[in-house]
């Protein structure tokens, strides 16, 4: 008995033993372990932007210094011209003084005034018709001309005159002195230059103009020469035309000196006059006709005028 339950634990043992020795079949072995997941990649690191290299500052120039013109007063820089075109683009000498004013003589005018009768010459002793002589009193007309625009231009002037003295004998001791016929005149001119033509230093001009004047004088008698108080007057008006050219001295860098030389035609009344003792005498003249004289060098002396430009 004993013998059969050693027999049966040994048989029951190698059982045991050789089932876990036999191999499992396929469908009862356990699945063989999945390999571990692959190690996530690791984050790509993060591209900092790299910062953009500072551009280079801007190249920068001083600015040139504008140019300095130097420039005398009334006066513009000029080129000299290189063709005919360009030479119409350069100012006139006549261009630059439109809207200026310059200092002028226009002329000498010579006022009538009537001689004093003979010393001792009493009431009407001398008036008639023809009678009376006369001289003139000088009063030089000065003034201005200023041009209101290119082409047109105006011309103001005023004379004066004034003359007297007196006369002086010794004779046998005796001092005689005698005052002369004190005399003074006044003229007004007036005129409109219109300008014509003009070229670089010249230009042509036609100028409407007259002048108007009078002149007086008073005679009073000594004591030894007798006679009346004599009054003198005279009075002159010349109007009419002129044509001729104002000539700037450009040329040699003096444009603001001018000279005019013209010749007219005109109208001249003259009128002289002699009052004493209530009684009166006159002499009045007319003409008309050209201003050009007789002698080749009076142009020079009354048809020459010079102004100066400011």
């Amino acid at each position: 008995m004993k013998k059969n339950v050693c027999i049966v634990r040994i048989v029951v043992g190698l059982a045991i033993a050789g089932m876990s020795v036999a191999p499992e079949p396929a469908w009862a072995q356990a699945a063989p372990p999945l390999p571990p997941p692959p190690a996530p990649a690791p984050a790509p690191a993060a591209v900092l932007p790299v910062p953009p290299e500072p551009s280079p500052p801007p190249v920068t120039f001083a600015p040139a210094p504008a140019p300095t013109i130097l420039r005398e007063p009334l006066r513009e820089p000029t080129r000299e011209p290189t063709s005919e075109k360009d030479e119409s683009a350069v100012l006139s000498d006549h261009d630059r003084f439109v809207k200026h004013l310059g200092f002028t003589y226009f002329d000498i005018t010579s006022l009538p005034i009537a001689n004093p009768l003979a010393a001792g010459t009493t009431g009407a002793q001398g008036l008639t018709p023809g009678g009376i002589t006369s001289s003139t009193v000088a009063a030089p007309v000065v003034g201005v001309r200023y041009w209101l625009q290119r082409a047109i231009g105006i011309d103001v002037g005023m004379g004066l005159g004034f003359a007297g003295g007196s006369q002086e004998a010794v004779s046998g001791g005796i001092d005689t002195k005698v005052s002369k016929v004190g005399t003074g005149g006044f003229a007004l001119h007036a005129g409109l230059p219109l300008v014509i033509y003009d070229g670089r230093h010249y230009a042509f001009l036609v100028i409407p103009e007259f002048t108007i004047g009078g002149a007086s004088g008073k005679l009073t008698p000594t004591a030894s020469s007798g006679g009346a108080e004599q009054d003198l007057s005279g009075f002159l008006f010349d109007g009419g035309a002129k044509v001729g050219a104002e000539i700037y001295f450009g040329f040699i860098g003096l444009p603001e000196l001018a000279l005019q030389a013209t010749v007219g035609l005109s109208y001249r009344r003259s009128v002289f006059k002699l009052a004493s003792a209530g009684n009166s005498a006159s002499d009045g003249t007319n003409t008309f006709g050209t201003d050009v004289e007789s002698d080749p060098w009076a142009i020079f002396t009354n048809n020459v005028s010079a102004t100066y430009y400011f």
